[in-house]
């Protein structure tokens, strides 16, 4: 009968590589929940000025006031610059198609 021993030292490495991984994902979500609240004023800033322009300066990038009132609708977890992004640039492709 034969028995197999898996070798040690690769064992210890998974182990270490897991926990080193862990441990990694374990920073980043620290960091990312510590910088928030930083996140979450400057894109309200950003959405504040947005609705400070007048009507013909947004159409001049392609946002409307109902665009920044949906904006503001949004959870606070969610970015609003992304979403708007993502709102102007597929206007302008259906426009341009």
């Amino acid at each position: 009968m034969t028995t197999l021993v898996p070798f040690i030292g690769l064992a210890a490495d998974r182990r270490s590589h897991a926990s080193f991984s862990r441990s990694f994902r374990l920073l980043a979500a620290v960091t990312s929940a510590l910088l928030w609240l930083p996140r979450f004023w400057k894109t309200r800033k950003d959405l504040a000025a947005l609705a400070g322009m007048s009507e013909c300066e947004r159409r001049d990038i392609g946002v409307t006031a109902f665009d920044i009132e949906n904006m503001l609708a949004l959870p606070v977890d969610r970015d609003p610059t992304e979403v708007l992004a993502r709102v102007v640039d597929d206007r302008r492709h259906r426009r341009e198609s």
